[in-house]
């Protein structure tokens, strides 16, 4: 999907959101950032995004040929900045504000078909709550998918049993409507109103992707990226509960239901996690599943990156520390023999382990 702008880069039209992109990460290896752009889920490419800040780029050109993208490498000399990419572009604010800002909430890590499930479930539940409060119980799903319908329908439930009274319900909803006009208050106007577009009330239909597009004079492409940077920034609020009050709680637990019902990685980490909750040695559950301890070691960092609390205890055990705040607070050693030097005879994934703690200092709850 190219933006308004003519040129062309290697024979095709030019998409000046990528020639950004080439623009910002010029100065790393090109090959493992496209790695990162098609989002190969390897821990080598996770960590690379992650050490990297390019979490929110992992996945956002999964159909990327690997020439196109080497194209727009060897362009970005033509460019002094950022600007001077977008600047054939009507929204040339807009797309600069998209790239610096807009597109760092963004998530990558979710694996796509869950991150569209994320999405899904909250479309869902503010359809639902819209029409409950409107009194209006004859309404077609703006969502079709079937579990995430049961998702929603299974909140609703739970949240009568805990309130039968219809104004217990309406409560909810417009405690939903307020938490939701505070988070968007904390983005630019326009990419608020791009990512309330797609939504659906009782009394206020949903726009397609091609309206929302049309409407604000921008691809496809950065429509979808706005949203979904929204989307995963107000549900990191929410797992978190930072933002949230007495009246919003019940906003953390439906977004942790979403993210336990739908996990950001696939089943085969979610398998080791459950093993890992039960106790079970890295070892023991390579032996068990009959897989490789390398590959149960690339689940343990794709874990990491985005709850190290989680592996803190296997950490603790291996390094021999009381916990892992050395490890939080002191810059890791410069390479792995250091560290070996340091600890002994270790796996990798430990060393890995200390950078991605220790550049999340503090901010251990974040997804990404």
């Amino acid at each position: 999907m190219s933006e308004k702008n003519s040129r062309n880069v290697g024979g095709i039209g030019l998409d000046t959101l990528l020639m950004a992109i080439a623009f910002k990460v010029q100065a790393l290896p090109p090959n493992s950032v496209y790695q990162v752009l098609i989002g190969k889920r390897t821990a080598t490419t996770l960590f690379f995004a992650f050490s990297n800040n390019l979490t929110a780029y992992f996945g956002l050109y999964p159909k990327l040929a690997k020439d196109a993208w080497m194209s727009y490498t060897q362009n970005v000399a033509e460019y002094i900045s950022v600007e001077a990419i977008f600047r054939q572009n009507d929204q040339i604010n807009y797309m600069h504000l998209l790239v610096d800002d807009i597109l760092q909430k963004r998530n990558g890590l979710i694996i796509p078909s869950h991150h569209h499930k994320h999405h899904l479930a909250f479309k869902l539940l503010l359809q639902v709550l819209s029409n409950i409060q409107a009194e209006n119980p004859h309404y077609s799903p703006i969502v079709q998918d079937l579990e995430v319908q049961q998702l929603i329908k299974d909140f609703i439930s739970m949240a009568k049993s805990a309130d039968a009274s219809q104004a217990g319900l309406q409560a909810i909803t417009k405690s939903l409507h307020q938490q939701l006009a505070k988070e968007l208050s904390a983005f630019p106007d326009q990419a608020a109103l791009i990512f309330l577009e797609q939504f659906e009330g009782a009394k206020l239909p949903a726009q397609t992707l091609e309206q929302v597009a049309e409407n604000h004079q921008i691809s496809k492409r950065a429509v979808v990226i706005t949203q979904q940077a929204l989307m995963d920034q107000i549900y990191q609020n929410w797992v978190s509960g930072h933002t949230l009050g007495a009246e919003t709680q019940w906003l953390q637990i439906f977004a942790q239901g979403v993210f336990n019902q739908f996990p950001i990685w696939n089943q085969t980490t979610q398998d080791t996690l459950n093993l890992i909750n039960q106790g079970w040695s890295l070892q023991k559950i390579a032996d068990r599943r009959r897989l490789k301890l390398s590959t149960i070691t690339e689940h343990i960092i794709e874990i990491t990156l985005s709850f190290p609390w989680i592996i803190q205890p296997i950490v603790v055990e291996e390094l021999n520390l009381k916990d892992i705040s050395p490890l939080v607070s002191q810059e890791p050693d410069e390479n792995y023999e250091s560290f070996k030097a340091r600890f002994g005879e270790k796996d990798y994934w430990l060393y890995r382990y200390w950078h991605i703690v220790y550049q999340k200092g503090t901010h251990d709850d974040r997804l990404a």
